[in-house]
């Protein structure tokens, strides 16, 4: 890569690919990461779904 017009051109197109390269992985990433989060949240609701609910009455019995 030279230093004349030839060579700015290809250092511009480079940093516009890795720019583009980096922008495209932080997607990705933040797409996965709310994918995780909505099924963190389905589990959450699963497992409290899933939970009876206390009895009405609460008695100690000794024998």
């Amino acid at each position: 890569m030279g230093f004349g017009v030839e060579g700015i051109v290809a250092a511009s197109m480079s940093m516009k690919a890795a720019q583009l390269q980096q922008d495209y992985s932080y997607a990705l990433l933040k797409k996965t990461m709310d994918s995780a989060a909505d099924q963190a949240i389905s589990l959450i609701n699963d497992l409290a779904a899933a939970v009876p609910a206390p009895p009405q009455y609460n008695f100690d019995v000794w024998a």
